[in-house]
């Protein structure tokens, strides 16, 4: 059987975001033809991708002329919807469009539906396959009128939309999806960390190791309520002493998160990691008995994958996106959202059951080798692209 012929893919989103660099960098390195467009230049371009600046400079040295980071932040924070419309004038208006036809790519794929698949929508050019990653679908669109009209407008012209859990799925058909349209596809652990199953500290003799949780999610957001974390884990050291933390994770919060673990009495007891490759979050998991994971909004997220794949005995929020993900008092815990003393409840009596740790560790391994591989879900992007390649991309708007 011939080999297929490498397909080029122009990815339109934000190439300084983790997802879309392990989304692309998959790609790239199975041989296809990368290429992503981008208003500025990425600090940090994935690595075998063709960048398309449509703008010079990055958006941290943005001068007159662009917006400064300052101004754009506080734009952004104020009238977030507004700011979405203003994005796809700007990058129209930059030549989103002339960038996409210059590379004639056989498809054309956009992350995040409210902001790059709006972008890439407003260009007009298929086929055309829009990634939902949680907030654009399950927080965005609530909040705003005028950001579900664009949520509408994105996801009505995608020749295919993708969810990462069956919960958004439902929510993107809610807003204009098709259900014909809607391909469950999980940006999931990559099997490397399935592969230190047997060096889970889970697996020791009970009291062998310091009771240890670990939070694993990005502190550049208040979404993921790591403050609410640090001050649960002030209240569990009164119940269980000589438990400790460790925050792996880099972000803007992290000296305010820093100072707070000092004024919660907590100096000693948590170690800020920050950023972790792959390898050394791998260590850092299988060391950890417990994985905490509580934002306000969330759908698969990568790190829970990886923690349940390691073995570490997850806690999230009582969300019902994570209702696929943890069977509450079974493979894990299910916390109330922001509530402090609830998480320390869940946090000391998970530290304190070994057998539930233990019972838990090979259903979460066997959820991810059936659901949260990246291997195995890239394989099947691959084929969706392959698909719709071959079908091509009617040049009217999708109704």
């Amino acid at each position: 059987m011939a080999t297929p012929s490498p397909l080029r893919i122009c990815v339109v989103g934000d190439l300084d975001g983790v997802h879309t660099h392990r989304w692309v960098r998959w790609f790239a390195e199975r041989g296809h033809d990368l290429h992503a467009v981008s208003y500025y230049e990425p600090q940090r371009p994935p690595p075998g991708v063709t960048v398309h600046a449509l703008v010079g400079g990055s958006v941290s040295t943005a001068v007159p002329g662009g917006w400064r980071p300052s101004v754009r932040r506080l734009a952004e924070a104020a009238f977030p919807s507004l700011w979405r419309l203003v994005n796809g004038l700007r990058y129209q208006r930059r030549g989103l469009r002339r960038a996409i036809e210059s590379v004639e790519p056989d498809v054309i794929h956009a992350h995040y539906v409210v902001e790059h698949g709006f972008y890439a929508a407003l260009a007009g050019r298929r086929p055309l396959v829009v990634t939902a990653w949680g907030s654009d679908v399950l927080v965005a669109p609530r909040r705003s009128p005028l950001t579900q009209a664009i949520a509408r407008y994105a996801l009505r012209r995608a020749d295919l939309v993708t969810s990462n859990n069956e919960y958004m799925a439902q929510r993107l058909v809610e807003l204009g999806a098709a259900p014909g349209k809607v391909a469950l596809v999980v940006l999931g652990a990559d099997a490397f960390f399935l592969e230190a199953s047997e060096a889970s500290v889970n697996l020791r003799p009970a009291g062998e190791t310091p009771p240890m949780v670990i939070s694993a999610r990005s502190l550049d957001s208040r979404l993921y309520n790591v403050d609410v974390i640090l001050r649960a884990m002030a209240l569990v050291r009164k119940r269980v002493p000589g438990a400790r933390l460790l925050v792996a994770g880099e972000g803007r919060l992290r000296a305010g998160l820093e100072r707070l673990a000092l004024r919660l009495g907590l100096e000693g007891a948590v170690t800020f990691l920050g950023h972790l490759d792959r390898e050394a979050l791998r260590d850092a998991l299988a060391s950890s008995h417990v994985y905490v994971s509580v934002p306000r909004s969330d759908a698969t997220a990568v790190s829970t994958l990886e923690a349940m794949a390691v073995g570490c005995f997850p806690i999230v929020s009582d969300l019902p996106s994570q209702e696929e993900l943890v069977q509450d008092g079974e493979n894990g815990f299910r916390a109330p959202v922001g509530d402090s003393a609830a998480l320390a409840e869940r946090i000391a009596e998970a530290l304190e059951r070994p057998d539930l740790r233990r019972r838990a560790l090979e259903p979460n391994r066997d959820l991810v080798r059936r659901k949260g591989l990246l291997e195995e879900n890239m394989a099947r992007m691959e084929e969706l692209y392959r698909g719709l390649a071959a079908r091509g991309g009617a040049t009217e708007s999708a109704r």
